[in-house]
């Protein structure tokens, strides 16, 4: 009983003689949230902003006193935070939840520590540096703590970092071969999460696949448009390839598990990648005009797949 949802009550509701007073108890047993929990979620909101004002109030405080302070008391004290939020995150007697939120405030303070070395000694490293090295070492804590929030910390530092490689260094790299892969890489580390849970080696929240898969979503339509609008016939092959794989397993996985939320994200990639395709092939007015009946037809196909899902989903069908 502890898995009963919401949807099973109102099955039990239409198709029994369940009372009014027995389906309201139900509901305050199996799907309310009781006082602890509402406690509980007050805590870990309480605790999470603190968090964020204080990593707010470190990045502020140097920027509003940084020419009266000395190099010596800037380095300190944030190295000196550094260590000191570390070993209260570790011999605190606190829960794992509280101790992970304590720990992924430090990893924004290891960036705010290199951010205040680098403008101390002007080391004129590039910002891809910056964001390896914030990358870099924060990954043993990443690997630990095995928290989402902070891999979804670690998972944007290093599409940061790639991204800003290619703008400052690799000036040579073709923007295509960026966003494909980015693409690619997002779509495997998403791959990777799915197989994790469905094996149930160890639990991935929804929210955390959902956002690598807005990811490389993005990532997919940016490579896919760039190579329609700019004729890049040469590495088209590649990226129709990818996108084809790594759409179909999405699609797939979407019809298997009833997934609304990616029978929503491909479909609509997939609308934006056409619409690229329609204005590179008709230019004029008529193009113009079929473009938007086709986005006007095709969103509205979409939307009412997903109601009828969500329905279907609803009646246990």
């Amino acid at each position: 009983m502890k898995d009963i949802e919401r949807n099973d009550l109102e099955l039990i509701s239409e198709h029994s003689d369940i009372s009014e007073k027995e389906l309201q108890q139900s509901l305050e047993d199996f799907i309310y949230p009781d006082q602890d929990s509402w406690a509980k979620f007050i805590r870990i909101v309480l605790l999470t902003l603190g968090v964020g004002f204080m990593a707010a109030g470190i990045v502020f405080f140097f920027a509003y006193n940084w020419d009266e302070l000395d190099k010596f008391i800037k380095l300190g004290i944030v190295q000196g935070l550094v260590i000191l939020v570390t070993i209260l995150s570790l011999t605190l007697k606190i829960d794992l939840l509280y101790k992970n939120i304590i720990l992924t405030a430090t990893s924004l303070l290891v960036g705010v520590m290199f951010a205040v070395f680098g403008q101390v000694y002007q080391t004129g490293a590039n910002a891809y540096d910056f964001f390896f090295a914030w990358t870099v070492f924060i990954s043993l804590w990443v690997f630990i703590s095995n928290f989402p929030p902070l891999w979804l910390l670690y998972l944007g530092l290093g599409n940061l970092t790639i991204y800003l490689y290619w703008e400052q260094v690799a000036r040579n790299w073709d923007f295509i071969y960026l966003t494909a892969g980015l693409f690619v890489l997002n779509a495997s580390i998403l791959l990777i999460c799915t197989w994790i849970q469905k094996q149930k080696k160890g639990e991935i929240p929804t929210y955390f696949t959902n956002t690598i898969a807005i990811a490389a979503a993005i990532w997919s339509v940016y490579s896919n448009l760039y190579w329609i609008l700019d004729g890049r016939g040469t590495e088209a092959p590649v990226i129709i390839a990818a996108t084809c794989l790594f759409y179909g397993l999405g699609l797939w996985y979407a019809i298997k598990e009833k997934s609304i939320f990616y029978m929503g994200l491909i479909p609509f990639s997939i609308i934006i990648i056409i619409s690229g395709a329609i204005i590179k092939g008709i230019e004029d007015d008529a193009g113009f005009l079929l473009i938007s009946v086709f986005i006007i037809a095709s969103v509205s196909f979409v939307i009412w797949n997903l109601i009828q899902m969500q329905r279907r989903k609803n009646h246990g069908k």
